[in-house]
């Protein structure tokens, strides 16, 4: 039986990827482990670690390699390219059984229940993110797993077979077209289509085991229990404990003693004593495994060639109007994309936009008190019938891709429309 684990990075997660592989290698010794390196560089030479295998971004056989990665930011593309990875993967390597774990994540024991799962005949496994109730006005909640997805796609095996390549096929097109973090129209990068994939294709297997994927999301229906040789998973269901096999640190701080993730306020790391000491090993390891120079190296796509940043807004009126601009490498600080968004004022300066986020937001801040005195004004004027229609206009152009109704003047002809 060939079988292998694989991850994906960017060159400054690369510690996070070397304590993974070494983490999955100690617990299935006869396996290999792949790690797929998202950036603008072919010489993978910076990338050789201990025994994992890096795979450069240019090999996995996207049909443009560009366009995905001036279409998608970093974390996008990263996780959109899993399933051309995963192709690859097995007919490159003749792999029968795969299995694709995020790169914060550690195997504490070898995957069985996954195994056994596919060599009696499941197509795929995923774990569910919730496998109890929880409403309790903490983040995440079932509100939260609506939005992001029933299954976490930092883990997904798969078994090689026909109906496997049929879902790894459908879920590429789905990832390379509409991978896009877009809450309001129901997206979320690659891992909110898998929603659909138990009910298009047979044997995709549903794990509720708690010691698979234990996770900030669901730590209110498991605890840790240390053994002599490892961690058991004390689930809140009547059911014996299971040894914990991964443990996902998604949202950590490796830097921060206390950190537990950035993503949850319903538990602190200083109320979980079961969690402290996996914590600080898991911390302490992926310290250690710091300083490579591969992690020095540039990812290659926030940029022109001119240095000139891409914004947000800028990719998604590229992904647009993405045809109008074919044949191009987006990135070319001369070329049909990158002049016109400087035309349009879709890009500034030469310094990376930072990510905003809900924290950044003053709702005290005067220009968004003058917000909400116009729309009180429109309220007046329009009525609430026509007001509710505005809101629903507002809504529509408030996702980026939408705003191209203003701003898609003095786009080149479209060579797709010529044709």
């Amino acid at each position: 039986m060939n079988r292998a684990g694989c991850t994906i990075v960017s060159p400054n997660y690369f510690a996070y990827a070397r304590t993974l592989a070494a983490s999955y290698l100690t617990q299935h010794p006869s396996h290999r482990f792949f790690v797929l390196i998202v950036a603008n560089l072919t010489e993978d030479a910076p990338f050789h670690a201990d025994v994992l295998t890096p795979v450069m971004l240019p090999a996995i056989g996207l049909a443009d390699m560009y366009s995905e990665a001036m279409k998608y930011d970093i974390l996008e593309l990263n996780t959109n390219v899993k399933p051309t990875f995963m192709k690859h993967l097995i007919e490159a390597y003749q792999l029968d059984e795969l299995v694709y774990l995020d790169p914060d994540i550690f195997c504490y024991a070898p995957l069985e229940p996954v195994f056994t799962a596919l060599t009696s005949g499941a197509t795929a496994v995923l774990t569910p993110h919730l496998t109890t109730p929880i409403f309790d006005g903490f983040v995440p909640g079932e509100q939260e797993m609506l939005y992001n997805g029933t299954y976490n796609l930092g883990f997904i095996a798969l078994r090689k077979c026909e109906e496997a390549m049929r879902l790894l096929d459908w879920w590429e097109r789905r990832c390379l077209d509409l991978g896009f973090s877009e809450g309001r129209t129901g997206l979320f990068v690659d891992q909110k289509w898998m929603n659909l994939a138990p009910g298009f294709f047979d044997g995709v297997a549903v794990l509720r085991d708690p010691g698979l994927n234990m996770a900030y999301w669901n730590l209110h229906e498991r605890e840790l229990v240390a053994e002599q040789h490892g961690y058991n998973v004390a689930g809140t269901q009547e059911r014996a404990p299971e040894p914990l096999r991964f443990f996902h640190f998604s949202g950590i701080d490796t830097k921060d003693p206390m950190s537990l993730s950035r993503n949850t306020d319903r538990f602190a790391l200083k109320d979980r004593p079961d969690l402290q000491a996996i914590f600080a090993d898991y911390k302490a390891a992926v310290e250690a495994n710091r300083g490579s120079a591969a992690e020095a190296l540039s990812y290659g796509f926030d940029a022109f060639s001119d240095g000139t940043a891409v914004t947000r807004l800028a990719r998604r009126i590229y992904a647009k109007h993405q045809s109008h601009f074919s044949g191009e490498d987006p990135f070319q600080a001369d070329g049909k994309f990158a002049k016109f968004a400087k035309k349009l004022g879709l890009v500034k300066g030469k310094i990376k936009p930072a990510k905003q986020t809900w924290n950044d937001f003053n709702p005290s801040d005067r220009r968004v008190e003058a917000i909400h005195r116009m729309l009180k004004l429109a309220l007046r004027v329009l009525g609430p019938d026509k007001y509710e229609l505005l809101m629903r206009y507002l809504a529509h152009i408030a996702i980026l891709r939408n705003q191209s109704v203003f701003l898609d003047n003095g786009l080149p002809p479209d060579p797709e429309r010529s044709r």
